[in-house]
């Protein structure tokens, strides 16, 4: 069976706007895109998403049309980076931009909508173990009926470092990571609106720290992991560089992905700009063949 390649359209959506990022992502080989609606939000000035509901439904529906037109899936969209800001009014828009997170993925026929989880850049790196798990739950309680009432899934991202405080994210410790997802997976029918995206980069800088590799943490994630951002580095920074340019084995990478199962879009997220500006759509071309080379 083949192996669709998808690639995240962030950079080529803010360069050229989103339906020319489509064609652009249609021409250089992606079977699949990953589509950033995370750039959008109510409480920004001439936001698509601070019109109505009818409104933002013709305006992605035209772009699903566009999709269709060019052979293109979009596999996943990428929702919220942040779910909480531990301030009452950032949080309760962040609840109202994954209401609509969640209606565009749908509307756009992605059945995955990325979100990150609650992060240490926010809360601190003192913040004791049970105000992270409990805000998780707590927050994702509050997203999760968007999901069921869209019939998409909600896939949290896995996180790294937090380069603010010089540590591990609280939710780039496996274990932590987890110990939440699993608990909230098992309320009511949650688990079948939820997933785990698997960010290689995110994970293999959460390494320093003494976590496990991106292709151990596939592993002990197992069937969950239904959506993937591959990206590269050298473990200090979050560089985003395509695959074999930093220090991730993705021998075993990709062998873990297939000993879990996965059949999902393999999905590239990477720096387009790492090369320079002006060669984004050239490295995301590269990275897409090499990619393709890679799984054979």
């Amino acid at each position: 069976m083949k192996k669709l390649i998808g690639i995240s359209i962030f950079e080529l959506q803010k360069t050229y706007g989103d339906e020319r990022a489509l064609e652009i992502a249609a021409q250089i080989g992606a079977d699949a895109v990953d589509f950033d609606i995370n750039c959008y939000s109510c409480e920004t000035k001439g936001s698509i998403y601070q019109k109505s509901d009818k409104e933002i439904e013709e305006y992605f529906k035209g772009l699903k049309a566009k999709a269709d037109s060019l052979g293109l899936i979009i596999s996943q969209t990428h929702g919220r980076l942040r779910v909480f800001f531990n301030d009452p009014i950032k949080d309760e828009a962040a609840i109202r931009d994954a209401r609509l997170d969640c209606m565009v993925t749908k509307i756009l026929g992605a059945p995955y909508c990325v979100m990150h989880s609650i992060a240490t850049s926010i809360t601190g790196p003192d913040a004791s173990a049970d105000y992270m798990h409990e805000t998780f739950d707590r927050v994702f309680a509050e997203i999760l009926p968007f999901a069921k009432s869209n019939g998409i899934k909600i896939a949290i991202e896995t996180m790294g470092d937090s380069p603010v405080y010089g540590c591990c994210d609280f939710f780039g410790v496996l274990d932590e990571f987890k110990k939440s997802y699993d608990r909230i997976s098992k309320i009511g029918d949650n688990a079948d609106y939820l997933c785990c995206c698997i960010d290689t980069g995110h994970v293999n800088k959460a390494m320093r720290f003494g976590n496990p590799t991106p292709e151990e943490f596939i592993s002990t994630m197992g069937s969950a992991v239904k959506c993937l951002h591959l990206n590269d580095n050298d473990t200090l920074t979050d560089q985003h560089k395509p695959p074999k340019t930093g220090v991730i084995n993705w021998n075993k990478v990709l062998s873990a992905l297939d000993e879990v199962g996965y059949d999902g879009v393999y999905n590239l997220e990477l720096n387009l700009c790492h090369f320079g500006r002006g060669f984004e759509i050239e490295t995301a071309e590269f990275s897409i063949k090499l990619l393709r080379f890679m799984l054979g």
